[in-house]
């Protein structure tokens, strides 16, 4: 009762607003998904700037217009923005005016663009709690003019706050999932109140690694009811990781059969019949449940994953370029035979700083260097197939 209380307030408060109204009429969820068909993946942090990820001096429209000609038509913008409040508690204008502009560019282009942001920390307190709704709030007020291509996701990973279920008392699974309901039945409200027609992406808890669907309580108040005829704006999202199965076995020109086999046997990774399915099949079930349309927020081949120093794979074999680039066409495929899209690989991936240009052929590359110029490659081939 008290939950819902509090929630009904929130809504009411949110009655006095009015809001911009987008320059576009809203899209389905399931619009967008498909919109966001072959998508890449965005960190950065402002500031301080920190390994390889988005610089803002280096920053140029640029590099979006040359990830759309590989066929990449969206975008993940993975903020990790703990830092990014000034002394009285508010966003750092600076880094919202950068937030924009980049979203802005997508929007030029009629990218559709999913804006996952993380104002945690490992501090689970009240004071960190208030932070989180007070940031989306913020950015939720910058982008409530914005087109409907736009869509928000209000975690990255998410574990829990101590003041609604923990109490001192060991997390549990339980709790972090009632948790992270509550967060997404507060959020919603402060989202629809700059535009109720906005799309929201809501993970399950965690990482969403073992898509735990059935674990998200979606919150309709502000939404027409599921199951009327009427659109209802959320989807869910869930992480493909760094590969998935056995992929070790892919090699060219695998007899028919064989290469079905091992296709099935990555969608279920491996697992027998009756555990947890991997996130592809669990996200197929919650949409013929619910309706409820999905995408991948993360997704990748093992290659960089194994590149890592201090991997969590150094019990899996790492999978040559070929087996890479073979997985990589396939999770593509998979995603659009299914009415889906993804963010896969991560921008940098494909992008040199220095240069302000794609990764391109040259004498002496790296590993890491020649993945990237074999993953374009392939990018460039399936625009080519779709025309």
């Amino acid at each position: 009762m008290k939950r819902i209380l509090i929630f009904l307030v929130v809504v009411f408060a949110s009655l006095r607003v009015f809001p911009q109204t987008p320059p576009d009429e809203p899209l389905s969820p399931q619009e967008w998904v498909e919109k966001m068909n072959y998508g890449s993946w965005w960190i950065f942090s402002i500031p301080p700037e920190k390994d390889n990820r988005i610089k803002v001096d280096n920053y140029s429209p640029r590099i979006i217009d040359s990830l759309q000609a590989l066929g990449i038509n969206g975008g993940r913008l993975h903020w990790q923005a703990k830092d990014m409040f000034d002394k009285n508690g508010h966003l750092y204008k600076n880094s919202l005016d950068f937030v924009e502009k980049m979203v802005d560019d997508f929007m030029a282009r009629n990218m559709a663009i999913c804006l996952q942001i993380s104002f945690g920390d490992k501090d689970m307190g009240p004071k960190v709690k208030q932070r989180y709704y007070n940031g989306w709030r913020e950015v939720s007020e910058r982008m409530k003019g914005k087109s409907h291509l736009l869509a928000m996701c209000p975690v990255i990973e998410f574990h829990g706050w101590e003041n609604d279920t923990y109490n001192g008392k060991p997390m549990t699974k339980e709790m972090m999932r009632d948790s992270l309901n509550w967060l997404y039945d507060t959020l919603t409200v402060i989202f629809r109140e700059s535009n109720p027609t906005r799309i929201m992406s809501y993970k399950p808890w965690g990482s969403a690694k073992n898509a735990e669907f059935n674990t998200l309580d979606f919150p309709f108040g502000n939404d027409p009811a599921p199951d009327s005829e009427k659109p209802f704006y959320y989807i869910a999202s869930f992480s493909g990781s760094y590969g998935l199965g056995h992929w070790e076995r892919w090699k060219p020109d695998m007899p028919v059969e064989e290469l079905q086999k091992l296709k099935d046997e990555t969608m279920n990774a491996g697992r027998p019949v009756g555990k947890r399915m991997a996130g592809v099949n669990a996200a197929l079930k919650y949409r013929e449940k619910t309706g409820i349309p999905f995408w991948c927020d993360h997704w990748e081949p093992n290659f960089w994953a194994k590149s890592k120093p201090k991997s969590k794979h150094k019990d899996k074999k790492r999978w040559s370029i070929e087996q890479n680039v073979a997985y990589t066409e396939f999770f593509m495929d998979t995603l659009k035979a299914i009415g889906s899209g993804g963010a896969g690989l991560q921008t940098r991936r494909f992008w040199d700083d220095k240069t302000n240009d794609l990764i391109r052929p040259k004498p002496d590359m790296t590993d890491s260097e020649k993945m990237s110029v074999a993953i374009i490659e392939l990018f460039r081939r399936k625009v080519k197939e779709m025309k």
